[in-house]
C-alpha cells in the first residue's frame, strides 16, 4: 500500500537524512543560481546580493551539516547490512547443515525401500510355486526360504526402526512417518508369513517316536 510505504520511509533516518540533505542541496542550488544572475547595478540590488550571499552562506553550513548526518545514517544502515549478512551467513550454513542430513537421511530411506521391493520380489517368487498343502508340508526348502525372508525382514525392519528414530530426533517428522508406514508394511508382510510357517507346521505329520 502506498501509505504503508511512504511511512516507513519516513520513520528511516537513512531516508529521512536523504531526503534533508537532497531538500538543501536544491535549495542551495537555488540560492546560488539566484546570487549569480543578481544585478549589482545599484545600492539596493547591491543590498540583496549581500543579503542573499548570507543565505548561501547559511544554506552552506546547513548543507555540510546534512551531509554529515547522511554519512552517519549510511555508517548506521552498514553496520545493520552486516549484522543482517552475518544472520544470514549463519542461517545459510545452517540450511546447508540440515539438506545434508536431510540427504543423509533420504539415502537411508531409499535403501530400506529397495531392501522392501527386494523382499516383496522374493514373497511373489516363493509364492509363485504352485504346491498343494501336502506339498508345502513337504517341501523343506519352502520353510527354509520363509525363515531366510523373516530373518530379512526383522533385519529392514530394525533398520527402519533406527532410521525412523534419527528422522525424529533431527526434527524430519514427515521422513519418520514415511519410513514408519514402510515399517508397517513390512511388518505386516512378516506376520503374513509367521502365519503361513505356523500352518505348515501343525499340518505336519506327527513324528513317530523310534
Amino acid at each position: 500500500m502506498p501509505g504503508a510505504k511512504s511511512k516507513s520511509g519516513a520513520d528511516s533516518p537513512l531516508v529521512a537524512s536523504a531526503e534533508a540533505f537532497d531538500a538543501t542541496l536544491k535549495r542551495f542550488a537555488a540560492l546560488s543560481d539566484g546570487l549569480r544572475k543578481g544585478a549589482l547595478d545599484s545600492q539596493r540590488n547591491l543590498e540583496r546580493a549581500a543579503e542573499a550571499l548570507k543565505q548561501v552562506a547559511g544554506c552552506e553550513e546547513e548543507l555540510q551539516a546534512n551531509a554529515q548526518a547522511l554519512m552517519a545514517a549510511l555508517g548506521i544502515a552498514r553496520d545493520a547490512q552486516q549484522t543482517q549478512a552475518e544472520l544470514v551467513r549463519v542461517r545459510a550454513l545452517e540450511i546447508q547443515a540440515r539438506g545434508e542430513e536431510l540427504a543423509r537421511l533420504m539415502r537411508g530411506f531409499e535403501a530400506i525401500g529397495q531392501d522392501a521391493a527386494a523382499l516383496n520380489a522374493s514373497a511373489q517368487q516363493l509364492a509363485s510355486r504352485k504346491r498343494t498343502p501336502d506339498e508345502m508340508v513337504k517341501d523343506g526348502a519352502l520353510l527354509a526360504g520363509l525363515d531366510e525372508l523373516q530373518e530379512r525382514m526383522s533385519g529392514v525392519l530394525a533398520s527402519g526402526e533406527k532410521l525412523a528414530a534419527d528422522a525424529r530426533a533431527a526434527d524430519f517428522e514427515d521422513l519418520s512417518r514415511k519410513v514408519d508406514s514402510l515399517r508397517q508394511q513390512i511388518l505386516a508382510a512378516r506376520n503374513k508369513i509367521g502365519l503361513l510357517k505356523e500352518a505348515i507346521v501343525r499340518a505336519a505329520p506327527p513324528v513317530r517316536a523310534s
